[in-house]
């Protein structure tokens, strides 16, 4: 009888990253919401510098905001999935152009407000402690190595 050798397959794992999808129970600024999330956790966010994406008609700016968790030691980074603000580069002279002056960064999940991401390689988003009236529960959604979002995240960690 032969002994199977088994293999970690460590290529596949680091080409998947889980990031955490958060919806707002309802509309509420940025600031008040960070304001009562850092209220009721150990770690506070701060708001960092916006992610650029560089477009032929607009450059769009996403709001960042980070946290350290000593306990764990985890950085976990808010990206909102919608872009902020746009500014116009150049007039559009198409009728039917590809870009308009807003951007998600997961089209498929607009109705996302948030993409949660941590620096552990095995995402754990239940350390972070959510406004419940404000917040519905985080969902993970699991991103592959040739979508656009993590190569950003990738170069903004």
């Amino acid at each position: 009888m032969k002994i199977k050798k088994q293999y970690l397959k460590l290529e596949e794992d680091l080409s998947e990253i889980n990031v955490g999808l958060i919806r707002l129970a309802k509309p509420i600024p940025e600031h008040e919401l960070f304001f009562f999330i850092n209220k009721i956790n150990a770690f506070k966010f701060k708001r960092v510098d916006d992610i650029l994406i560089k477009g032929e008609y607009f450059d769009y700016y996403f709001s960042r905001y980070q946290a350290y968790d000593q306990s764990s030691k985890n950085c976990f980074s808010f990206i909102s999935n919608k872009s902020i603000t746009s500014v116009e580069k150049k007039v559009q002279n198409q009728l039917f152009s590809d870009e308009s002056n807003v951007k998600f960064l997961l089209n498929l999940q607009s109705d996302a407000d948030y993409i949660l991401t941590n620096s552990d390689m095995f995402a754990e988003f239940s350390l972070i402690l959510l406004p419940e009236n404000f917040v519905f529960q985080i969902q993970e959604y699991p991103l592959s190595s040739d979508e656009e979002l993590y190569q950003l995240i990738q170069y903004y960690e």
